[in-house]
């Protein structure tokens, strides 16, 4: 099989945040390196924050970075064919993953979580970080927080280590929540919690809800409303909750993060950062999820890049309006719901491949995505690929069942690699004025109504015997070529 060179370029990410340029980093292993030089651990009456001239802070596996900086955005420099959709002599070959997922440090990264309790000196945190332990059933946290004043005025950043318990009471977190307003430090913008493995979730903003955001609507997907949590208009940017459990419906919705590290999470609720369009966190990793709920994600309008390393299932609107999103990584997902990657202009590839059903509506409106692989997939729902501006070849080896409309009108679109169909729906393939080859397998699948409509340059290959394929003629363009496979 011939090929021409693959390039990937990879982007330097350097974090902004808090003073000066520090590479914010958390974790939830007590067997991480202890703080760095320069950051002191404050549990005590009377010691000092780190100052803002401390030593930078380097990279560790536990960190998430999201804040946009340079050289973020799009990292491949070019390479066939998920650049210019030039596919291998033979375009039935899998042209395998886009190289960008392997070589991009945070799209190819796995790094697993295990839970210990943790306690101040046990993580890196960043410079300007006041450190303090909490015993949880004193139900006390603002007023420990109030004794600790003037070193709040001096901090950038708070860290929690909670003791006897792993939750908050809501007078706590509430207390945690409006701390810049309750005692006036101008400077916070960093918040860890360690050994807090269970968080309260959000209240949907129906118009009999009695919440101040009664009846305040939140845009498209499953649910026409907002959901209040208490972070509105907190002060905290950058988030590390990395011991918590699981993200309960509505936590974080309409947040403004720039940097969200849930590095224990193994599930993400319905809305629970949805609808968050000003928000700048631009990276997502989430190495323990296994499911994503309906409208978790959706509206979080700068979003670049999102690792799932270990999701198998996320479900409608997930990450629908992600309208800067670039590239999505999820490679054991076996599910991916209803608009879940709807309105992703700016999509320039994804990793499925172990994918087995691709959604209603799934992808849509989308202007850089070229190639789409999709090696385990079996099932396509209606509308699924639909309005690509610059998509050349679909390549899904094991797709059997092709619903309404599933792959149509895509300008640009020149080959369909999908052997093992047995259905095509109505208008499955049409409206694709550019396609030029869609290769089947064996057996003529069965089919309905204009399934080759709007298709006219295209020439149906087959890998069977001539006789068993000399009655088929193309559903909705009955002159179609029909051919063996070279």
């Amino acid at each position: 099989m011939k090929r021409k060179a693959v390039l990937a370029v990879v982007g330097v990410v350097l974090a902004v945040s808090g003073v000066g340029a520090v590479v914010l980093t958390s974790g939830g292993n007590s067997s991480e390196p202890p703080a760095a030089a320069g950051v002191v651990d404050v549990t005590t009456p009377g010691s000092t924050v780190a100052s803002s001239g401390a030593p930078t802070t380097t990279t560790t596996p536990s960190q998430v970075s999201t804040t946009p900086s340079v050289g973020r955005g799009s990292v491949r420099g070019g390479g066939l064919p998920y650049s210019d959709g030039s596919l291998p002599e033979d375009p039935t070959a899998d042209p395998g993953p886009d190289p960008v997922f392997a070589n991009d440090p945070e799209l190819r990264r796995d790094d697993g979580y295990s839970y210990r309790v943790g306690k101040p000196g046990d993580h890196q945190l960043a410079a300007g970080t006041l450190a303090l332990q909490y015993d949880v059933t004193t139900n006390a946290l603002k007023a420990r927080l109030a004794e600790r004043g003037p070193e709040l005025a001096k901090a950038t950043g708070i860290a929690l280590y909670l003791t006897g318990g792993t939750a908050l009471s809501d007078g706590d977190l509430a207390a945690l929540q409006g701390v810049h307003r309750d005692l006036g430090p101008g400077n916070l913008t960093r918040l860890y919690v360690y050994n807090l493995r269970s968080i309260q979730g959000g209240r949907e903003c129906t118009p009999t809800s009695g919440l101040p955001c009664a009846g305040q609507q939140a845009r498209g997907g499953k649910f026409p409303y907002l959901w209040h949590n208490g972070w509105w208009d907190t002060w905290v940017k950058q988030l590390v909750l990395d011991d918590l459990a699981a993200v309960p419906d509505g936590a974080f919705s309409n947040h403004n993060f720039s940097e969200v590290s849930l590095r224990g999470a193994r599930s993400i609720g319905v809305m629970a950062f949805g609808h968050a369009p000003y928000a700048k966190l631009d990276v997502l990793y989430l190495p323990s999820v296994d499911t994503i709920a309906h409208d978790a994600f959706r509206r979080n309008q700068y979003l670049v890049k999102v690792n799932l390393p270990n999701a198998t299932a996320v479900d409608d609107f997930a990450f629908d309006d992600a309208s800067r999103l670039q590239y999505f990584t999820a490679p054991q997902l076996r599910r991916l719901g209803r608009n879940a990657l709807n309105d992703s202009h700016e999509l320039v590839s994804v990793n499925l491949p172990e994918l087995e059903y691709l959604g209603i509506n799934c992808f849509d409106l989308n202007h850089k995505l070229i190639g789409l692989r999709l090696p385990a997939l079996t099932e396509m729902d209606k509308n699924a690929v639909t309005n690509f501006a610059n998509l050349r070849w679909v390549h899904a080896p094991r797709l059997t069942t092709v619903w309404h409309n599933a792959i149509t009108n895509n300008a640009q679109l020149t080959t369909v690699v999908i052997p093992a169909v047995t259905r095509l729906g109505p208008g499955a393939i049409r409206g694709n004025p550019a396609l030029t080859a869609v290769h089947l397998g064996p057996t003529p699948p069965g089919q309905e109504a204009d399934v080759f409509t709007g298709s006219p340059m295209a020439t149906v290959y087959h890998s069977g015997d001539p006789g068993a394929w000399a009655t088929f003629k193309a559903s909705g363009n009955p002159g179609l070529a029909i051919r063996p496979r070279p």
